[in-house]
């Protein structure tokens, strides 16, 4: 049992690392649909910010598109120059009309002595001669007409402004944005699918259609769940079924015993009127009749006991008495020493190793006896005559173990086993709060039961 035990724990280890394992993948799915998506949408931003550089480069930030706009700011600036009466004298008013336009810049030269500049909007703290006509762009170049007829140089640039570039920006990362949404939605709604398809399979199966096949997708925690449905509809289809077969067990067992009794108690019942009738010719005739009564007797009784072990393997409703506390040491040696002398008369060789227990155990006795004569009577039918039936029992911590191992034979003496006689044990073993185990390798079977102790011995 300490072995079993060992074994869960390292099932359950193992379980354990494969859920870290699942949940490890999920995460790394997780992990590379966000990297997916955040390289589509950093590629849809780049393609976006391309693109919308070239559409300003050709359009607002193009050569033809500002030298437009200068042109028609200069129409603007030489009406503004004639309707404010501006002169050389005078060319304060230019500041007003500077002042509109913050994409504008503006210099004017009358010959190359520079007469006015934007930027200052001041004609009075200009430098002539840091200013030179020679360094002007000639293509922005226009000669305004003052009021009083004079022609001067005007430099006229325009420029757009850094507003589209920061457009483009914010439009590239929106429509990025929008790229990693769509992709990180399709990525997650591969998940809402199965699991939309998971809830339809569990619909099917909660309709009672039990024959319908679970789809299992993926190794991860969504494929694991599909895999423990179909498990779980597999068992449920298995338990079904074992439940229809017991159904017609118990169907045919009833039939079967109700025929085979019918015969026994017939002929019991007629010996035993004969003999209650005094309808004997002799005192042989009539223990005639007392053998057969008693064999009719026996064979009923063994019809019962067989019913009663299928019954308590299978019955779900079925619980034993009350169990009593009884000397561990008194209940083991009785019964084995009478165990082991009755397999020795039939032929076996048994090698016997009892412990003192000292200790007390709860026991059905009726029911355990039961549970200790399958183990003797399977080793009668099956266990080979040539190699020796080891029996022992010892205690070990707070609990009895009692341990019989024999060789079975290539020729058994009864009917091949139902293993109904071990589920009993099982069973019993189990009312009384203990282990039962048995083994059957390399030609070699063994039992293993173990009952817990319910205190020493006074």
């Amino acid at each position: 049992m300490i072995i079993r035990t060992a074994g869960s724990f390292k099932t359950f280890g193992a379980g354990g690392i494969k859920l870290g394992e699942r949940r490890i993948r999920l995460k790394v799915k997780l992990l590379i649909g966000i990297a997916v998506s955040t390289l589509v949408a950093a590629f849809v931003f780049f393609v976006f910010l391309f693109v919308g550089n070239e559409i300003l480069d050709r359009t607002v930030y193009g050569f033809k598109f500002m030298d437009s706009m200068g042109d028609k700011y200069f129409n603007d600036l030489q009406l503004f120059v004639f309707d404010e009466d501006v002169s050389i004298s005078n060319l304060r008013p230019l500041d007003i009309w500077c002042s509109r336009g913050d994409r504008v810049y503006l210099s004017i030269y009358l010959g190359d002595r520079i007469v006015y500049e934007s930027v200052l909007k001041s004609w009075i703290k200009l430098n002539p001669t840091l200013y030179d006509p020679s360094l002007e762009d000639e293509e922005n170049r226009h000669d305004l007409i003052l009021n009083d007829g004079t022609v001067l140089s005007a430099f006229l640039y325009y420029y757009s402004g850094d507003a589209y570039y920061y457009w483009t920006i914010v439009i590239s990362g929106f429509f990025s944005f929008v790229a990693f949404y769509i992709c990180f939605i399709l990525f997650v709604n591969y998940k809402l699918k199965y699991i939309e398809k998971l809830k339809k399979d569990l619909d099917i199966l909660a309709g009672g259609d039990l024959d319908y096949q679970v789809g299992v997708k993926g190794n991860d925690e969504l494929g694991e769940l599909a895999n423990g449905i179909e498990q779980l509809r597999k068992a449920v289809v298995a338990h079904q079924m074992a439940e229809d077969k017991i159904r017609m067990e118990n169907s045919e067992l009833v039939t079967a015993l109700s025929h085979d009794l019918r015969t026994p108690l017939t002929s019991l019942l007629v010996y035993l009127e004969l003999l209650d009738g005094h309808k004997y010719e002799s005192q042989e005739q009539a223990g005639y009749f007392v053998k057969r009564s008693l064999e009719k007797t026996y064979t009923i009784k063994a019809m019962a006991d067989k019913l009663f072990e299928y019954l308590l393997v299978y019955s779900s409703g079925w619980e034993p008495l009350e169990l009593t506390g009884t000397d561990a040491d008194g209940f083991f040696e009785q019964y084995w020493k009478e165990a082991s002398f009755s397999l020795k008369s039939n032929g076996f060789d048994v090698e016997c190793s009892f412990c003192s227990l000292s200790c007390r155990i709860y026991l059905d006795m009726p029911l355990m006896i039961r549970a200790f004569d399958n183990i003797c009577s399977n080793i009668e039918k099956y266990a080979d005559c040539a190699y020796p039936v080891y029996i022992s029992y010892k205690r070990e911590g707070d609990m009895v173990r009692l341990y019989v191992e024999n060789r079975i034979a290539a020729s058994p003496k009864g009917p091949r086993s139902t293993g109904i006689g071990l589920n009993t044990c099982r069973r019993i073993i189990g009312y009384h709060k203990g282990m039962f185990d048995f083994t059957s390798k390399d030609g070699s079977f063994s039992v293993s039961i173990s009952l817990p102790v319910c205190g020493q011995l006074s």
